[in-house]
This record gives structure tokens, sequence and C-alpha cells, in this order.
């Protein structure tokens, strides 16, 4: 940074005022500094001044300034040597071509939409979605047999680890087969509403397969894709599709159901991209691709644990259906306004086409 007093004496005056001898004012010229990002009227006082603690009074003597904080990088700044009657002075000055500008703002007023809480009523991108479990009767299950161990040392195997599977027919299986690996993570799945209504165990799929060769009576393979690490004693069935690529429309119909069940049981709430299960199958019309709105009826401040059919549904996330069966789907939940807290049995989370 310049200095200020160029080819002049300094003194400082009892009161902590400066002055200049040189009494010829003429001559004391004017000097401009460029204002830089970081710089306070603290910094420039000790710089030109000599002493930081000046800076009030040149913003007292300098009315335009009408915040000391508020200085611009950008900004010209002039400063004028004190004399023996006038003090020295900083002046801001701003213009067009190098003053600090600040964007104008715009502002536009629009009338609110009339009519029942809608969200999420718009097309999203043809997008990739897990199917990371299914809800089925056990004796409907094709269970082929359980990986029974593996050549890693270690609790658990993942993508392109080997495992040993002992299966029932390991004969009939050729180099790239695929086979899928599933889990057993519930017994048995019931309507929220009704406990007689039973919907069969809930799987959860960890992964997928390919078969390599076999030996004995081990099917040996190696692991080529995995949603969660895979254990020994994990079952495994007929190759199924784990990833589906899909549309998401706005639900249409009037078609209307809750959620039974969720993927994730050591969560009370469910976000973006989990997994539910809905009570509706192929055999209420339900196909792959379609969506249904998640609606809310209550008011979380006085009670947050039932609903009040009084009040206007809130819709609060939007799911789509990426596998169906004949009395339940699996959904993935594609927009959330919030949490969805999924209780079991004592909240029954409500989904519909038509959300009015």
């Amino acid at each position: 940074m310049f200095s200020l007093f160029i080819g002049l004496q300094v003194a400082f005056a009892q009161q902590g005022t400066f002055v200049v001898e040189d009494s010829e004012t003429e001559e004391a010229s004017m000097n401009q500094y460029m204002i830089q990002s970081g710089d306070t009227l603290w910094d420039l006082a000790q710089d030109n001044f000599g002493d930081p603690q000046y800076w009030p009074q040149l913003w007292s003597i300098n009315e335009y300034i009408t915040n000391p904080h508020w200085i611009y990088p950008g900004n010209a700044i002039q400063f004028t040597p004190g004399t023996t009657i006038e003090p020295p002075q900083i002046d801001i000055i701003s213009n067009k071509e190098i003053g600090y500008v600040v964007d104008q703002q715009q502002f536009s007023t629009s009338e609110g939409l009339c009519g029942p809480d809608v969200r999420f009523d718009f097309k999203q991108p043809t997008g990739t979605f897990m199917v990371p479990g299914f809800i089925a009767e056990s004796d409907t299950v094709d269970i082929l047999g359980t990986v029974d161990a593996s050549p890693k040392n270690q609790s658990f195997v993942v993508e392109n680890d080997r495992v040993y599977m002992r299966l029932a027919d390991p004969e009939i299986y050729d180099c790239g087969d695929v086979v899928t690996i599933v889990r057993k993570v519930k017994r048995t799945v019931r309507h929220p509403n009704s406990f007689f209504k039973k919907y069969g165990s809930l799987y959860q799929v960890v992964g997928d397969v390919r078969i390599l060769h076999t030996y004995g009576n081990y099917v040996v393979g190696e692991i080529r894709s995995s949603l969660q690490e895979i254990e020994r004693a994990d079952l495994v069935i007929p190759a199924r599709p784990t990833m589906v690529q899909l549309e998401v429309d706005k639900p249409m119909g009037d078609l209307q159901g809750v959620v039974i069940d969720r993927m994730n049981q050591e969560h009370s709430f469910s976000t973006e991209r989990d997994t539910l299960f809905i009570d509706r199958g192929f055999a209420d019309g339900v196909m792959v691709g379609d969506s249904f709105y998640i609606t809310s009826q209550r008011d979380p401040f006085i009670d947050d644990t039932k609903d009040n059919y009084e009040l206007p549904p809130t819709v609060i996330g939007r799911v789509v259906i990426v596998d169906v069966q004949e009395d339940s789907s699996v959904a993935v939940l594609t927009d959330v306004h919030t949490t969805i807290g999924l209780e079991g049995e004592k909240v029954p989370v409500s989904v519909t086409q038509r959300p009015y």
C-alpha cells in the first residue's frame, strides 16, 4: 500500500490529530487508493495515518460513509493530507466504471394456486430404481439352496468375491448362469388395519451371483452385484431383476391403499429412495411404473400418532411401483416433502392416486 504523505513530514498532535508541518496546502496533493477485498477503515487508518484508532474520526467527518463496515472492493478512496487547520480526510468515490455495483433485485408477484394440495404433480426423467425386496408366501418362493462357504476370510462377502453354494441339483447350471441371493427379514407381514390379513414373508434381495463351475456338491460363483453384504446361509433363488428403468409420471386413477411395510426395518422414518410395500397388486390393476401420492390427514403438533379423517389430506410424498405381486407391490419413494413416519400397525400411511 502506498505512503500517503510522500515528501512531507507528519507530526502527531497530543490529542491524536494528525497535522502536516508544510503549510502550503496547494502542494498537498490528493492520493487515491483502490479498495481491495478484505480492506477495512481500521487497516487504512493504520497504513495511511499511522494510527488505526483514527478511523472513527475519518468516519465522523465524512457523512457520506453511511456504514464504516461497508466499503466495497473496486471503490476508490481519496485521501486529503491534513494541515495545521484542516484534519486529514478520506473520501469514498464510487462511479459506474470503477465502483462496486450491487445487482438490482427483481421481484414479481404471482397468484396462489387454488384447489387441493397436489405436490409432485409433474413428470420426472427416466431413472434407474432398485428392487431390493419382495413379499411372498414362503411356499411360493423357489429356494434353490444356500450360500454355504467362501474362500474369503471374513464374515461377509461382496462384489467380485467367490462363494460356494450348496444347491439342490448342481449339474443343471452352466457357466454364465445367474442366480439371486435373498434373505428373509420378516416372517409375516400383516395389514396395518387388519391383524388377520397376512401377506407372507418379507425377503430382502442382497445381490446376484454368476455361476463359474461346479465342484462335487458345490456350485462355485462370483458375486456380480451386491445390494447388501452377502452372508453365509443366505438363500439362493432363480434370477430376478434388481434394477428397472422408469419414467415417473403424476398419479392417474382413483385407486387408494396403505403402506403395509418398509424395506428398512431399523428406521422409523423413510426418505427419498427408500423402499415401501403397499396393499395393492396386479389384482387391483397396478402395473410397474404406476405412481401414488402419499397423504397425511393429521396435525402433527396436536397428535402425530393418528390421522384425523375430517381434515383435508396433505400430499407429503410420491412413490413409483417397481415390482408387482398379486395383492401387494414394491414402491420406491421418488419425492418427499417431509420425513414420513412409518410406525407399522399404529399409524397406517395412506397412498392414493387422487388426493382429494
